[in-house]
């Protein structure tokens, strides 16, 4: 009875010692965690809080997907974070009539990022669209900016604005939160497209004048289409 005694307590105490036989787990690769509907819920420069001034002609909505897709209402964020403060202030009334995010007219681009593993930084292009002549005309005007030589054979004009090794920072700690991180180490590259859809350096501005600038986003379940709808509905709502 003895022995038998000791065998038990002898197994028990192997259970405890040796190590379990369960695989551990493994980290959730970055590029999964970053896809989904997102909204950005707070934006600082410097210290100082921009959220309002970015999201004064709409809400920010992103949505990154696994073919590399983004399409977002994030036109009036990367304008700030191209032009500047002091220029993005100056077009900010005519926005509204830049990016159409009522009718459900898109800010587009793509993301890239080292994918399958954990990472802290990417790279992000949005296409910025100017409807008309005109209105490009007024709102590189108002900006201080010389138009590409391009504009000059285009009824429409698309701008490729690249922000490569963007930081970020997100984990399966906190999968709802997302940071967006645009500091020293971030190069711009700023495109438009021949007829031939070869890229055509634009140089209207400065690349180094980018707004540094830190970007906090808040995962979202409802999908892009009816966040914005919900938006214009709020907004509808408050001005009656």
């Amino acid at each position: 009875m003895k022995k038998l005694n000791l065998i038990l307590l002898l197994g028990i105490i192997t259970i405890f010692i040796l190590p379990s036989c369960e695989p551990e787990s493994q980290p959730t690769p970055t590029n999964e965690l970053m896809e989904g509907v997102w909204e950005l819920t707070a934006a600082t420069q410097q210290d100082t809080n921009i959220l309002d001034r970015v999201t004064s002609v709409f809400p920010t909505y992103i949505q990154l997907d696994d073919k590399n897709s983004v399409n977002s209402t994030a036109g009036p964020l990367f304008m700030y974070i191209v032009y500047g403060d002091s220029r993005f202030i100056n077009v900010t009334s005519r926005l509204d009539e830049v990016f159409s995010y009522a009718d459900l007219s898109l800010t587009e681009g793509e993301w890239f990022i080292d994918k399958n593993k954990v990472v802290d930084n990417f790279t992000i292009e949005i296409k910025l669209r100017f409807p008309t002549m005109q209105t490009l005309n007024d709102i590189f005007d108002l900006l201080n900016v010389t138009p590409p030589e391009i504009a000059a054979d285009a009824m429409d004009i698309i701008v490729y604005h690249k922000f490569r090794d963007v930081g970020v920072t997100i984990s399966d700690d906190n999968p709802d939160q997302m940071i967006w991180d645009f500091n020293d180490n971030v190069t711009p590259v700023y495109n438009t497209k021949d007829k031939y859809g070869d890229l055509v350096l634009y140089d209207g501005i400065s690349t180094d004048s980018f707004s540094r600038c830190k970007l906090t986003f808040t995962k979202r379940v409802k999908s892009l289409t009816d966040m914005i709808n919900q938006a214009v509905k709020d907004t509808t709502t408050t001005v009656n």
